[in-house]
């Protein structure tokens, strides 16, 4: 019998994509070890994915088609989100004011200024 995550998804997804990511870092540090770390890295990276799988196995397949979509560029996401972290409530806003029209269609013309100080904060 299949899960019924409904009440909860938006979490449940968020789960699965942060362990994604956590799987992505585990693997890729465990590029740069050798031996027993390598061998704990690539442990640990195989534990994320289990739970992932597990998780995915309690699931209707167009569900599952929805997660895998969602989270095929957990890193590109993730290295975005690193630099958004550091932008001042200025450039948030114009980021977001951005995101907006784009997910709602409306063409984005963007310029670019020469000028730091129309971001610098007040």
């Amino acid at each position: 019998m299949k899960e019924d995550f409904s009440d909860n998804s938006y979490s449940l997804l968020k789960a699965m994509y942060h362990t994604k990511i956590a799987m992505e870092y585990f693997e890729d540090v465990a590029n740069g070890y050798e031996a027993s770390a390598k061998h704990l890295m690539k442990s640990y990276a195989q534990k994320c994915g289990w739970i992932l799988d597990n998780i995915k196995h309690r699931l209707p397949q167009d569900v599952i088609d929805s997660i895998n979509s969602d989270m095929r560029d957990s890193l590109f996401l993730d290295a975005i989100e690193e630099k958004i972290i550091h932008f001042n409530d200025k450039q948030r806003e114009s980021l977001e004011v951005i995101v907006d029209m784009m997910y709602n269609g409306t063409p984005v013309e963007v310029k670019f200024s020469q000028s730091k100080e129309e971001y610098e904060d007040d």
